[in-house]
C-alpha cells in the first residue's frame, strides 16, 4: 500500500481504471453493490464483514436528522440487534454534518443503511477502518466512518490520517 504504482486511466473506464489501480494491492478487491462501489480487502476482519451483513429490522431516519447521527444511531441499533438487554442510549453527537432524507428502512443490512445515508445527504462515503484484532468489538475501536464533503475545519483529514494509520 505505501508503494507507488504506474496506472495509465486515460481512456479507461471505471471498471478499468479500478482493475488497473486493485491490481497491485495485495487482496484489495471491488463490487458494485446498489450503485456503490465497495472496496474490500481479501484479509480483513470475518468478524466486521459479519456485522456489517447483520440485518436490522427497522431503521428510522427522521426528518432533519444528520448523517453523523444517523451513523451513530446505527451504531446502537447493531448493538441492540446484537443484545437485545441494551435498551438504548441519549446524548448529543458534536460536530457539524449534513442532513439525511428521512425514510424508514426495513431489514436492510447495516451496509445498506450506511449506503443509504451517504447517498441521501452530502457525505461522500463510508469507510471500514481499524485495527483487524479489534475492529467491530467496542465503541473506540470503531468499525465504520462517515466521510463528508471537505470543511473549513479540515475533519475529514484527520478521520483519513486514523484510516491510514490503521491499515
Amino acid at each position: 500500500m505505501d508503494r507507488p504504482i504506474n496506472v495509465s486511466l486515460r481512456n479507461k473506464t471505471i471498471r478499468q481504471a479500478l482493475d488497473s489501480i486493485l491490481f497491485n494491492g495485495n487482496g484489495y478487491r471491488w463490487n458494485l453493490r446498489n450503485g456503490i462501489i465497495e472496496i474490500t480487502n481479501k484479509h480483513g476482519s470475518k468478524h466486521a464483514e459479519g456485522l456489517l451483513n447483520k440485518v436490522i429490522p427497522v431503521f428510522k431516519i427522521p426528518e432533519g436528522e444528520t448523517a453523523q447521527k444517523m451513523s451513530t444511531m446505527l451504531w446502537w441499533q447493531l448493538q441492540i440487534a446484537l443484545d437485545p438487554s441494551i435498551k438504548g442510549f441519549g446524548g448529543d453527537i458534536m460536530g457539524r454534518s449534513s442532513t439525511v432524507k428521512a425514510g424508514t428502512l426495513h431489514n436492510r443490512e447495516v451496509r445498506e443503511i450506511l449506503s443509504y445515508i451517504v447517498v441521501n445527504s452530502r457525505a461522500e462515503a463510508w469507510v471500514v477502518a481499524g485495527p483487524p484484532e479489534c475492529l467491530g468489538y467496542t465503541p473506540y475501536c470503531g468499525l465504520w466512518y462517515i466521510v463528508e464533503q471537505e470543511s473549513s475545519d479540515n475533519s475529514n483529514q484527520s478521520v483519513l490520517r486514523k484510516v491510514r494509520e490503521n491499515l
